[in-house]
């Protein structure tokens, strides 16, 4: 295998594991947990300019828009012709999004304080954000389906798009940051496995390339 296919492999791998342990820590441990709790106070807010902000914004990591910035996404890859970047694209966001909702059931926890502050807590199946996952994921899609030179622009609308949506969860009480971390963790280790994926698979293609015997050239031999 070779280092750029094990890079990836690796990043994911870290990410992966790294998911289970920040559940368990802003659950039980805390200083993590006190910090998480304060900064959802902090930045959870029921009116004013930031809650009419998230309350628009978070709406980009509902189904629907989730399926229409997708379908917007592959259509942009076979416009650049990287069709092959395009599937890689939809098993990324369903993977992702998927791989959320499991982890939702499997890591469900009543936080240990259900009120404070009059203040009532995300429900217990808030790790990770689903709408994050959604946004993130899609931005992954976006850096994935366009060419080299696009990547810049697709990285700064990506991060825009997962910016908002992942700050209005909070601002709405919706979810701890650390739900959004988690949900970044996610979508890094689905995105990571799709690198890897497409550079193995352009590795063979220089390889199968590199093997084909080059075509004999017929000797022209003059009458003159």
């Amino acid at each position: 295998m070779s280092r750029s296919v094990k890079g990836p492999l690796l990043a994911a791998s870290v990410c992966a594991l790294a998911i289970v342990p920040l559940a368990v820590v802003t659950y039980s441990f805390g200083p993590a947990e006190s910090l998480d709790r304060h900064l959802l106070f902090d930045l959870r807010r029921e009116v004013g300019p930031a809650h009419t902000f998230a309350a628009t914004f978070v709406n980009l990591g509902d189904l629907g828009a989730l399926l229409v910035m997708l379908a917007a996404a592959c259509a942009l890859g076979l416009g650049f012709g990287r069709r092959r970047e395009a599937l890689a694209a939809i098993a990324v966001v369903a993977g992702a999004n998927v791989t959320t909702q499991v982890l939702k059931v499997v890591l469900e926890h009543a936080r240990t304080k259900a009120f404070e502050h009059e203040i009532s807590m995300p429900w217990s199946t808030s790790f990770p954000s689903g709408h994050t996952t959604a946004a993130a994921s899609i931005a992954v899609a976006l850096l994935l389906v366009v060419p080299t030179g696009y990547r810049l622009l697709a990285a700064g609308v990506g991060a825009a798009l997962t910016g908002a949506v992942g700050l209005s969860v909070v601002i709405l009480g919706w979810h701890y940051p650390s739900d959004v971390l988690g949900a970044l963790l996610v979508v890094a280790t689905w995105g990571l496995c799709a690198v890897a994926y497409l550079r193995r698979r352009h590795d063979r293609d220089v390889a199968v390339r590199g093997r084909r015997p080059e075509r004999r050239r017929h000797l022209a031999v003059s009458t003159d």
